[in-house]
């Protein structure tokens, strides 16, 4: 649900929350959509989209854009819904994490699985035992419907979106991803056609996308 937008200066990454604008490109809609019907809007969408936010408060550097999302990846397989409600902040491969999550056990698993990521050379643990009375919960963890879906949901966009990362550089930061019960549509702008066939490529060949709907739109 990793979104592409560039942000100049800094080089940290954070991982925020907020809500996705879907781009609709003229190009090949009606043969994708008569080749996949359209998911169903709803929570699991608007946690792609907060995901895909990340990027737009970060940085140009793929490298800790790259990290982050790995490690959203670690939280979300390893603490499942509570991987939502973890916020992440890289510096080089110091990492701070911070948030209330529901689970006991996530104050002490999260760091364990931030560390265990690759790249990763520190981490500063933040994370707390929710008592309700530490504020709302963040954007992301508020839109969760079927808790069990938009885990799944979040966890193949991450997961996609790490590797449009690995694949295609910078260019990743200009394609939103919204993964939808192994439904994954990609949009925004590519600079080529060879890319953007790299980017299907990629994104169809993630473990857990059952097929891709192509709504980039090339750019040059």
């Amino acid at each position: 649900m990793m979104g592409g937008a560039r942000r100049r200066g800094g080089v940290r990454a954070v991982a925020g929350c907020a809500a996705l604008g879907v781009a609709l490109a003229a190009v090949g809609v009606r043969a994708a959509e008569r080749a996949t019907p359209t998911p169903a809007p709803g929570p699991a969408a608007r946690v792609g989209g907060a995901i895909d936010h990340a990027w737009e408060q970060v940085t140009d550097s793929v490298g800790e854009a790259l990290l982050v999302t790995r490690i959203r990846v670690a939280l979300l397989d390893r603490i499942k819904e509570d991987g939502l409600r973890v916020s992440i902040v890289a510096h080089g491969g110091a990492v701070e994490l911070s948030g209330a999550v529901k689970h006991r056990s996530s104050v002490e698993l999260a760091p364990r699985a931030a560390a265990a990521v690759k790249g990763v050379s520190s981490v500063r643990s933040l994370v707390t035992l929710a008592d309700g009375s530490q504020g709302p919960e963040p954007p992301v963890a508020r839109v969760v419907g079927s808790v069990e879906r938009t885990v799944a949901d979040a966890l193949l966009d991450a997961r996609v979106k790490a590797r449009l990362l690995e694949q295609l550089g910078k260019v990743a930061f200009r394609i939103d991803v919204d993964a939808a019960e192994g439904v994954v549509t990609i949009s925004g702008t590519v600079p080529d056609a060879a890319r953007r066939r790299l980017a299907v490529r990629v994104v169809s060949g993630t473990k857990g996308v059952t097929a891709v709907r192509d709504l980039l739109t090339v750019k040059e």
